[in-house]
């Protein structure tokens, strides 16, 4: 008699093995999919903090070179064919031909 009673049950235990199986499985997928969608935010925000920090750093370069441009001395370029001469007017004399 109790073996009749585990014959009739084990019908009934096969489909809600499947559905546990199912239900496991989908739980490992939404896992795996939020892991991985965790890190490609991660490498995201590492990505824009080092842009963010490349930026910051030309910034205050560009400012550098702009008080350096503003302090430099007035000077004068004079061409004449292949020949450039570089003439800092601060320190020149006046020449009189």
């Amino acid at each position: 008699m109790l073996r009749a009673v585990r014959v009739a049950e084990e019908p009934a235990r096969a489909p809600m093995a499947w559905w546990r199986l199912a239900t496991s499985f989908v739980v490992v997928v939404v896992v795996v999919f939020g892991i991985y969608a965790g890190s490609m935010k991660y490498q995201q925000q590492q990505r824009l903090a080092a842009l963010r920090a490349e930026h910051h750093r030309l910034e205050t370069e560009l400012q550098k070179v702009k008080a350096m441009a503003d302090d430099a001395p007035p000077v004068v370029v004079l061409d004449k064919g292949d020949t450039s001469v570089i003439v800092d007017l601060a320190e020149t004399q006046q020449t009189y031909y």
